[in-house]
């Protein structure tokens, strides 16, 4: 069964590529998900009878010889003698390294309980296969000493996530002294403290609601964390502040017509709209990383992520407090009701002499109701985001009535497991101090790169290495990453080099590399030679995709009785030109869709033309026109 279900994923994946095959793309609804089993199952669009699961289920990988992919060691490297009267002293110069490789992966037993599950509520319900995400992270959450000398929870990894159930991701971390000795300890328990968080993008559709957003542009980039996007990121929940403060003051508006929606849910619709229109998602395809991103004296991304981390888990524990509070005061107005009409009875039959009923004054279990809680986030980093390079102006409106596409973030955690019962010989302790057998790893990965990636937009990637001793020896290393490497290696590639005559310990860390990135359509970009001392190369491609939002104005549909739109994108670089089409249909209210451009970096120039379709009437056809927002809203003929 679980070969089937990749079968359909590697084919859905390949659409994405190859529009014209006859297998559809995933087209899941949100707002009809239902929980079956272990599972939460998304019906489809087109197929209502057709459900997509969430492949939620994290583990550690295994190697070939069933061991897990995993690894810790602890280092240290002597310091020389002190100046003081001991004979024996202890050095700071030490810490730990942490890597793991992790997968998401579905049993086959748990689809099963689903589908039976899943039949009871729709007998016509079939699970067809696991929902591909679009993009994701995966971070590592563990303890560490705070400023206070307490243990507090803190974000200590964050890297790309696979998209592909059974994909792995590779995950390093590099630990302090203190933070070493802390994880190594609670590993002999059989629940470290340490934990996986997946954070997952998905592609989706909403059903047509009778909602409408209005946003004043000019507002929204006033506030200070939307200005704080133009330097550095900021992560999603720095931006539903922001957006919530800006709803209070009336920048943003969200009228409801009509049904009795929870006004929650749509403004959680109408933020991930406008989240679209004025951010690019940091790590995915556009962006550069984390690093080269943050201005210098500026608190990391991690510290950043624990204190939103820490923030959200008072709000949830201060909400459930209230909730419980809310919950007591329901149960004493019941059990002072309950008391009243006892002794109400009790009169009326004792003035009858009949004899009447024991009443209990405790609730009976039937009455019992269990109080909702908000669940304690273990993580607060979802997504992060920098501000698009071009800026919008004036007023933006948003009809939702019409079938949406939205881009949702879902989270999933686990905790790593009792690993040292698993596998001993995974945990090292190792001194550094000999140069003679030192050898440098440097780890190379790609940024914002997936598996599906090298079917169509990237076609392998080329790094050369090249270490210049102090011997005047040179060490040339080459590396080719293609889709087959790519899968093999999870995303963590290594090349080194070793000890000739560097006696110079600073200067040994220095090298030089460089790159040729060679595109799907042939089109090859080499960079010139770079110098660094970081042990981790993070590789970016110069071209991207990035997406681009086209939305078909209802009322022109309407008032110009339009059956259809064609619209061809044009993208260029250089000396390649490439074109996307996107069909819009007023017969099944499909007015909205994405598309993925392949643009240089720092670019959102393209060109595009409209067909369109009227009833009665010849198609109509624009002239290319150039453009360069994310998003195309077609609300005139011309336009």
């Amino acid at each position: 069964m679980k070969t089937n279900f990749l079968i359909l994923a590697v084919l859905a994946a390949l659409w994405v590529i190859f529009p014209a095959s006859p297998l559809a793309a995933q087209q899941i609804m949100f707002d009809k998900g239902v929980r079956a089993g272990s599972l939460t199952v998304f019906p489809e669009l087109s197929n209502p009878d057709n459900y997509y699961y969430l492949p939620d289920k994290i583990q550690v990988s295994r190697q070939a010889s069933g061991l897990p992919a995993f690894s810790f060691m602890r280092y240290v490297r002597n310091t020389g003698p002190g100046t003081g009267t001991a004979a024996i002293t202890e050095t700071n110069q030490a810490g730990g390294v942490l890597h793991v490789l992790v997968n998401l992966a579905v049993p086959d037993e748990m689809i099963r309980d689903a589908q039976q599950e899943l039949v009871r509520i729709n007998g016509k319900a079939k699970i067809t296969g696991p929902i591909i995400f679009k993009s994701g992270k995966v971070a590592i959450i563990s303890s560490v000493i705070g400023e206070n000398g307490q243990l507090t929870k803190k974000v200590v990894g964050l890297g790309s996530a696979p998209i592909l159930e059974g994909q792995k991701a590779a995950v390093s971390v590099l630990l302090t002294k203190e933070g070493a000795d802390i994880l190594w300890a609670t590993f002999q328990t059989p629940t470290p403290d340490l934990s996986f968080q997946f954070e997952m993008d998905v592609r989706g559709y909403l059903s047509p609601k009778n909602v409408k957003i209005e946003a004043d542009f000019d507002q929204v980039y006033k506030h200070r964390t939307v200005e704080m996007a133009a330097v550095s990121p900021v992560f999603a929940a720095e931006i539903k502040s922001a957006f919530d403060d800006l709803s209070n003051s009336g920048a943003i508006k969200v009228t409801q017509v009509g049904e009795d929606e929870s006004l929650n849910k749509m403004r959680e619709t109408a933020y991930n709209q406008l989240v679209n229109l004025i951010f690019d998602r940091v790590g995915g395809q556009g962006v550069q990383d984390f690093s080269s991103l943050l201005p210098q004296n500026n608190r990391s991304m991690l510290d950043r992520a624990t204190e939103m981390l820490n923030r959200a888990r008072t709000e949830a524990t201060a909400e459930n407090q209230r909730l419980e509070r809310l919950e007591n005061e329901r149960r004493e107005r019941e059990r002072v009701s309950r008391d009243r009409a006892r002794r109400s009875m009790d009169s009326v039959y004792r003035a009858r002499n009949l004899v009447y009923p024991e009443f209990s004054t405790a609730e009976t279990p039937q009455n019992e109701r269990r109080v909702d809680r908000v669940p304690v986030p273990e993580f607060a980093v979802a997504a992060s985001f920098v501000m698009k390079t071009i800026k919008r102006s004036g007023k933006y409106f948003i009809d939702l009535n019409k079938y949406t596409e939205d881009l949702r973030t879902f989270p999933f955690s686990e905790n790593v497991g009792d690993m040292l019962k698993q596998c001993p010989g995974c945990f090292l302790n190792v001194n550094l101090d000999d140069p003679l057998y030192k050898q440098r790893d440097v780890s190379l990965q790609l940024n914002g790169i997936n598996n599906q990636d090298f079917t169509g937009y990237i076609s392998n990637v080329e790094v050369m290495l090249r270490k210049t001793h102090e011997n005047n020896e040179v060490t040339m290393e080459n590396l080719v990453i293609d889709k087959n490497s790519f899968n093999a290696g999870g995303n963590n590639f290594r090349m080194q080099y070793g000890w000739k005559g560097d006696n110079d310990r600073n200067r040994w860390l220095n090298y030089d590399y460089r790159t040729k990135w060679v595109f799907g359509n042939g089109y090859a970009l080499e960079s010139d030679w770079k110098s660094q001392e970081f042990s981790t190369i993070n590789m970016l491609p110069p071209l991207v995709k990035k997406d681009l939002y086209i939305e078909l104005d209802p009322e022109l549909v309407n008032k110009e009785n339009i059956r259809a739109a064609e619209v061809k994108i044009f993208f260029k670089n250089e000396t390649w030109e490439e074109i996307r089409t996107v069909n819009l249909t007023a017969a099944n209210n499909m007015l909205s869709k994405s598309v993925e451009l392949i643009l240089p970096r720092n670019k959102d120039n393209y060109e595009y033309e409209v067909t369109w379709f009227i009833r009665g009437k010849q198609p109509v056809k624009t002239a290319r026109i150039p453009y360069n927002y994310g998003t195309l809203y077609l609300d005139t003929l011309t336009n």
